[in-house]
């Protein structure tokens, strides 16, 4: 007799075996080595497992490592970039003072040159617009006794 397709949809959902586990289970022996198999992928696929999430493990710690290592960097960097400011600053602030210095010494100059100008200007003057010395007048040397 037949099996209804209803009972055999029930007999194939209630355990889900392949051709091979119903092969295995009329022969003990196919069993037994069905079973190492199984238990031999199992036991693969735990230690397979096993490494994966070890590997998983050694590049987070990798990562976490850079991660610190960047993060020491960057605050070097950062520190470095600060004092590169504060320094900048500082020479900036001292080329305003040495350009305001020039600036009044150049002012300065202008003005002795200027003085010394008209020093030698008011020299030449002199010499050409001094008393000029008198002849020799007859009268120049009398004496009245």
């Amino acid at each position: 007799m037949a099996a209804s397709p209803s009972s055999m949809v029930s007999a194939m959902t209630a355990s889900p075996s392949t051709g091979s586990d119903e092969v295995a289970g009329r022969d003990p022996q196919l069993a037994a080595v069905t079973a190492e198999r199984k238990r031999k992928r199992k036991e693969s696929n735990r230690l397979s497992a096993q490494r994966s999430r070890a590997r998983k493990q050694r590049q987070l710690d990798e990562l976490s490592a850079q991660v610190a290592a960047l993060r020491a960097r960057n605050g070097a960097m950062a520190a470095a970039a600060h004092d590169i400011q504060r320094r900048c600053a500082a020479v900036r602030a001292e080329n305003a003072l040495l350009e305001a210095m020039n600036l009044e010494l150049g002012m300065r100059l202008q003005s002795l040159t200027e003085m010394i100008q008209l020093m030698e200007e008011a020299a030449m003057y002199q010499q050409f617009h001094q008393p000029q010395p008198q002849l020799l007048d007859a009268n120049m040397y009398n004496y009245n006794c």
